[in-house]
């Protein structure tokens, strides 16, 4: 399971540094809505629920350069 979750994660990060997202159906997503993900604190660091999947992170920063990678805007519960 992990290994399919870090495969997905490179494909987007080549997606993203290839810009074939640019090359899709540009109307689809407008600036006006940005796609939110819902972040929380865990025990061991932060996670959060992407596209229905959970996502476990260590540190803030981390955070923070995945939602700019992943192009989404994060909102904190419970910090």
């Amino acid at each position: 399971m992990r290994l399919a979750h870090g495969l997905d994660a490179a494909c987007k990060r080549i997606g993203k540094a290839l810009h074939l997202d640019a090359l899709k159906d540009l109307s689809t997503r407008s600036q006006a809505d940005p796609e939110w993900v819902i972040v929380y604190r865990t025990a061991q660091g932060f996670c959060c629920v992407y596209r229905g999947l959970a996502i476990d992170f260590g540190e803030m920063l981390d955070i923070q350069v995945w939602a700019e990678e992943m192009d989404v805007q994060t909102y904190f519960i419970g910090l």
